[in-house]
């Protein structure tokens, strides 16, 4: 952040609760000008731009002390009250008004003592707490809350569940076995990251990524109160960046790979098949270009169960293991969905 050249202090403003007295300055102004009733530290608030009154060299000890035994406000340095003359060290702190930050072509709004009560309600924060919007708060808890209700509501019905039986009426298996293919492949990739003995097709240039680059600044203006009848203002920069596409050539290329070109199958529909794995016949083994080799291996297992209640076929995949437990004609209960009428697959036991 920059901006400290340009920091300069203002004094807050203040009413007097007496006798009606505005805008009073609240370095300035410790007692009223009008009725010479002491300064309320707590209903200090911002001017706006056409009201700033500025404060030359002024030195900031700190924020404002109450006095404990008469309730008038202190300079920090002091350690006797200047109103009463009572000692100060068990003085109360002055509360401070949060940040006021707006971004460069906006201004700050005219405020009056009410904003300064109002963000401090009925019992002010302490020094450096934030203030506390009480009916603010309350309305985006409700809010959330109300909103969260709503979801897990829609969660719960979505998912909601209800027991059911089943009747196991089939299985199936299959296992397969990919054939891999070794010779010519055609593959995509930055030129300059080719691997050796490629064949290049073609070329293009692409975006390969993106840089950042500063595209001037964004600046804002911060009013800071500093708790002795003061603010501080400053401008505050920090740089604004935009993407910037870095381009970069992409091959087409071709080179020798093993690439699946074919596919074995074995199946099954009878528990009692033991499942096995298909012959694999390999027209040329070997590692030269137009040589075959066995591939990737997977497999799959499917019980079909009847719905007792409403008699719809459901299908469950398990591991072979599980699968071979599921009996022909064998009873089991579990859960469905009550609006998608799925099994739950997971919840199956035995009856």
């Amino acid at each position: 952040m920059s901006g400290s050249a340009t920091e300069k202090t203002y004094e807050m403003l203040w009413d007097c609760r007496y006798c009606g007295q505005k805008k009073l300055l609240g370095l300035t102004h410790r007692f009223c000008a009008s009725c010479g009733a002491p300064q309320d530290a707590a209903a200090r608030y911002f001017p706006s731009e056409q009201e700033k009154v500025a404060v030359e060299e002024h030195q900031h000890v700190g924020v404002d002390l109450r006095c404990p035994a008469c309730s008038a406000w202190n300079s920090r340095r002091s350690n006797c009250c200047t109103h009463c003359g009572g000692p100060l060290t068990a003085a109360q702190e002055a509360r401070m008004r949060a940040d006021q930050v707006r971004h460069e072509g906006q201004v700050f709004g005219i405020e009056s003592v009410q904003d300064a009560r109002r963000e401090f309600g009925a019992t002010a924060p302490p020094r450096g707490a934030q203030p506390k919007k009480k009916a603010f708060s309350v309305v985006v808890a409700l809010a959330v809350v109300l909103g969260l209700g709503a979801l897990g509501f829609a969660c719960a019905f979505l998912f909601w569940t209800k027991p059911a039986s089943f009747k196991v009426v089939g299985h199936a298996w299959e296992r397969r076995v990919e054939i891999e293919t070794f010779g010519p492949v055609r593959k995509s990739g930055w030129c300059d990251e080719l691997p050796g003995g490629v064949k290049e097709i073609s070329r293009r240039r692409e975006t390969r990524s993106t840089k950042q680059v500063q595209a001037g600044e964004e600046c804002s203006t911060r009013r800071k109160d500093q708790g002795d009848g003061t603010f501080k203002e400053s401008r505050e920069c920090k740089p604004k960046f935009r993407d910037e596409p870095v381009m970069g050539e992409r091959c087409e290329y071709e080179m020798n790979a093993w690439a699946a070109k074919d596919v074995v199958t074995a199946s099954g529909s009878v528990l009692e098949d033991t499942p096995v794995w298909p012959k694999v016949t390999l027209k040329r083994p070997g590692t030269c270009v137009g040589c075959d080799r066995e591939g990737k291996r997977s497999e799959r297992y499917e019980v079909k169960l009847v719905d007792s209640s409403s008699a719809k076929v459901q299908t469950c995949e398990f591991e072979q293991s599980k699968w071979s437990s599921f009996a022909g004609g064998s009873e089991w209960v579990g859960k469905v969905g009550v609006l998608s009428n799925g099994v739950d697959c997971d919840s199956l036991g035995p009856r």
